[in-house]
């Protein structure tokens, strides 16, 4: 372990004033060099140093540090850095200062009540925009619902530097427009008895999803309009299908397993060290994460990356009379996973179709299906 903290260099005129100094001081110097006459290099511990350059004995030379040990390696390097050290704390403070200070509020779920009454009711209890927050979520839920008599329940929740409030009012729209009976899917119709309402359907037509079978009869008595709900048993014969096509050549893309990663970082939608380069690769696929650096968002810091994986085009030839048998099986298994419960199948149909680029196989399964409303 060496004596000395300090490898110093000195640079001046009269060295013998300097080494009579030490002498009546008892300072003990080390690795004694002397290039030139008016230099000489020499260890010397952390305490006599400072305590020389506190009597300024070293004032009329020119002192440079050569090297550091121990201590005084430390010292010497925090002093380097002290301003380094200093911008990191505050930094860091300012990010916690940030961290705690409401940007950004978001209120959800109104209808009847306005925006500016629950501002306004926030603002009362110091929850604003740009300002320190110290009132918890369930405080804020509590006095929204004791000071707003159209609220049924509230939810607040604290992501980063943004407050989202979700409000459920009491208040519930209502609407005097009656529905009509309406085709569930594609279907022919084959009876139809109308108990109440208007049939814009007969026997035999065919209907599309969606259109109106029955609709709801209107009746006027003294100057007012009443609508009567739609009522009635509807017999019609449905179709369900189930379709899978084969392509004769398809060409899909595999990894190389070569990659290209983009990354930056978002504080409060500010980018940070972010680059823009370009994807190296013609062809790839890409995923994004986006992911909280801290855990509970305790500080907004993101990281946002990018990831393209390389990948190659390779055309595989489809051969439909080795698989014709697996194709038909998938069209029937999506035909019946589309039937209504409690209807059987009247009648099964399987129809291959060729075209320009392959083959369709189509499975129709015939139910009948009653219609009450």
């Amino acid at each position: 372990m060496k004596k000395y903290s300090y490898y110093v260099r000195l640079e001046g005129l009269n060295f013998d004033r300097l080494f009579k100094k030490l002498n009546s001081q008892n300072i003990s110097i080390y690795n004694y060099n002397r290039p030139n006459y008016k230099t000489c290099e020499f260890g010397i511990s952390l305490y006599n140093f400072y305590k020389l350059k506190k009597q300024n004995v070293f004032k009329d030379y020119k002192i440079t540090v050569l090297k550091c040990f121990g201590l005084g390696f430390f010292i010497n390097t925090f002093f380097k850095n002290v301003g380094m050290y200093v911008g990191a704390v505050l930094v860091f403070a300012v990010l916690i200062l940030v961290s705690k200070t409401t940007l950004k509020i978001n209120i959800l779920g109104l209808e009847n009540i306005k925006e500016e009454q629950i501002v306004e009711l926030l603002n009362s209890i110091n929850v604003k925009t740009g300002k320190i927050n110290t009132v918890t979520n369930e405080e804020i839920e509590q006095y929204l619902k004791q000071n707003n008599q159209n609220i049924s329940l509230v939810s607040v929740v604290k992501k980063g530097t943004n407050i989202i409030i979700n409000i459920k009012e009491k208040i519930e729209k209502t609407s005097q427009n009656i529905s009509p009976i309406c085709a569930p899917y594609n279907l022919v119709v084959n009876s139809i008895e109308v108990l109440q309402g208007v049939a814009k359907v007969k026997v035999g037509d065919i209907v599309k999803k969606g259109d109106i079978l029955v609709e709801a009869k209107s009746i006027v008595s003294n100057g007012e309009t009443t609508f009567l709900t739609p009522k009635a048993v509807i017999d019609a014969s449905v179709w369900i299908t189930g379709s899978v096509e084969l392509k004769n050549e398809e060409v899909i893309y595999k990894k190389t397993g070569k990659k290209q990663v983009i990354s930056s970082f978002e504080f409060c939608k500010f980018k940070l060290f972010s680059t823009t380069n370009q994807v190296k690769f013609e062809n790839y696929e890409k995923k994004v994460y986006n992911n909280y650096v801290f855990k509970n968002m305790f500080l907004p810091l993101k990281l946002n990356k990018i990831v393209y994986y390389e990948t190659k085009a390779e055309t595989i030839k489809n051969n439909f009379e080795q698989v014709k048998t697996d194709l038909i099986n998938k069209s029937k298994q999506l035909a019946y996973s589309k039937l209504p419960k409690g209807n059987s199948v009247l009648n099964e149909n399987v129809v291959v179709s060729k075209t320009t680029s392959g083959h369709i196989v189509t499975t129709y399964l015939e139910i009948k299906l009653l219609i009450e409303g």
